[in-house]
């Protein structure tokens, strides 16, 4: 007798599953899968979302934000992976609110308050009465209407801030005064799909002061252009150089 032919089902099952990936990768990209892949809240380019947790908390997540869940009987215990998000705290004080982000934490003292990674170092904004940050080997309190950076290395070190102007993203408004090109593109980054780089120091380095519309960033970007006097080469729909 002739011997039967292999299954196919198994290779059809590969290639599904591989299939079903690369779709999945190019839905949340391929920069943000992993984050994706840990979040248990997600906003991916150019979303924001607006999430009330199981403990009656609500959290409000900027584009291309993700955050993971670890709540504990004694202990409501969050990370912010990646982008920005603002915390409305129920109040438990049997349970504390942590958020850990940048190898440090801050802990709600009946608190609405913003955080924002950026390059290893994380950002509080308290919109509401105060928190407490631990990092950089010392714990401080930032009062409503202050702001901190930290990390694992760096203490919070509180200054008094316009919290409408750090917290306008939830406006849908960009807000940039005298800031580096550089920055203000990555913070566009997360508003767009695909790529825009400045090419050359000098040009990374020209200060962009500004408010832009959120939903927007194409038209953001050429008002940047023109404001800069920096002509755009697109080398693709996804990749836009700037350069003077």
């Amino acid at each position: 007798a002739e011997p039967r032919p292999a299954s196919r089902r198994p290779a059809l099952a590969g290639a599904a599953a591989i299939a079903a990936a690369l779709c999945l990768a190019l839905a949340v990209g391929f920069d943000d899968l992993a984050t994706w892949l840990r979040a248990d809240i997600y906003a991916g380019v150019g979303q924001r979302k607006s999430v009330t947790l199981e403990d009656g908390s609500r959290v409000e997540l900027d584009a291309r934000s993700a955050i993971a869940l670890h709540f504990e009987p004694g202990r409501r215990r969050l990370t912010l992976l990646e982008g920005e998000a603002w915390f409305q705290v129920a109040p438990d004080a049997a349970r504390p609110f942590v958020v850990e982000a940048a190898g440090g934490s801050v802990t709600a003292l009946g608190t609405a308050f913003d955080i924002a990674m950026d390059k290893g170092e994380a950002r509080v904004t308290v919109t509401e009465h105060s928190v407490a940050v631990a990092s950089g080997g010392g714990s401080v309190v930032v009062e409503e209407g202050a702001q901190s950076a930290f990390s694992a290395e760096r203490a919070a070190r509180p200054e008094a801030v316009d919290v409408k102007r750090a917290t306008a993203w939830r406006r849908g408004r960009l807000i940039f005064e005298n800031r580096p090109l550089g920055e203000v593109l990555a913070a566009l980054g997360r508003h767009r799909r695909g790529y825009v780089y400045c090419l050359g120091e000098a040009s990374c380095a020209r200060r962009v002061t500004g408010v832009f519309d959120a939903e927007n960033p194409a038209q953001a970007l050429r008002e940047i252009e023109a404001f800069l006097g920096l002509r755009a080469f697109h080398v693709t729909d996804y990749l836009i150089l700037l350069h003077g």
